[in-house]
């Protein structure tokens, strides 16, 4: 225990301890809601709806999606890929703790700077939202919205890290991660909400695991869900995470197998 917290803590600092980064880090997190803000605003001009949602609905859905990724959008592949061919994974391994735990605090830490750097903003922003009445949030569904938030950051977690663990097998997985995220930006609805997908794509990315990463966040706002609901799809998020944890013990098993074949 005192080792995570260890690591958390030195990660913690050192996204803090930069102040540019903090100012990109606001950079990062305000330009793209100004930049949907006014594109949207010319697409719903007036009344229009796109995807059953409002002009004001839209505002929140591009709020609540740049939070979350903020949130849960730790590169931990990017990370591994960089740590696994130059060497650092050999210093990570002589540690007291297991590479993925090593991992997982590292992005507690780092998850926690940008609360405590974004979180004022995002607060201000939905006092706004709820003055002007632009959205409807109340005390369930923000709980609901909290939990499955904790949630998305762990199943991120997983499946980013079994991503990064392909470095084990590949000499270089730069383009690997660039079409990577680009893909999960769309799945995940970071572009777009994913309502405004025909019927037949709804299906299918509903049956994938990419909508926890945003869309579906969000819409526990947006839509004040019924708490059926939103246990079925807690349930089917816990089984995805199921999954893609057996899937990373299987995936870093063999893969440190390797790397100590190769490092001899």
């Amino acid at each position: 225990m005192k080792i995570n917290k260890s690591i958390a803590k030195l990660s913690l600092k050192s996204s803090l301890y930069n102040r540019s980064s903090i100012f990109i880090l606001l950079l990062q997190s305000i330009i793209p809601v100004l930049v949907m803000f006014y594109l949207w605003s010319g697409i719903l001009n007036g009344n229009r709806e796109i995807g059953g949602l409002t002009n004001s609905q839209m505002i929140t859905y591009y709020v609540g999606v740049n939070f979350i990724n903020f949130f849960i959008w730790y590169a931990i592949d990017w990370e591994l890929n960089n740590d696994i061919h130059s060497g650092k994974v050999s210093n990570i391994l002589h540690r007291p703790i297991t590479i993925q735990r090593y991992y997982f605090n590292k992005m507690i830490g780092d998850r926690i700077a940008n609360i405590i750097v974004l979180l004022p903003i995002f607060i201000v922003g939905v006092i706004y939202l709820i003055l002007v009445r632009q959205t409807n949030i109340n005390l369930i569904s923000g709980i609901l919205f909290i939990i499955s938030l904790t949630f998305t950051a762990v199943l991120w977690f997983l499946f980013s890290f079994i991503i990064g663990c392909l470095a084990f097998w590949f000499e270089n997985l730069f383009f690997v991660l660039l079409v990577k995220d680009v893909l999960i930006s769309l799945l995940a609805g970071y572009y777009f909400p994913l309502s405004i997908l025909p019927d037949f794509w709804k299906k299918v990315v509903n049956l994938l695991p990419f909508k926890y990463f945003g869309n579906y966040p969000v819409n526990i706002i947006l839509e004040n869900q019924p708490i059926n609901n939103w246990i079925e799809n807690t349930i089917i998020e816990l089984g995805w995470m199921f999954v893609l944890y057996i899937v990373l013990l299987v995936v870093i098993k063999k893969g440190l197998k390797r790397y100590a074949d190769i490092m001899g």
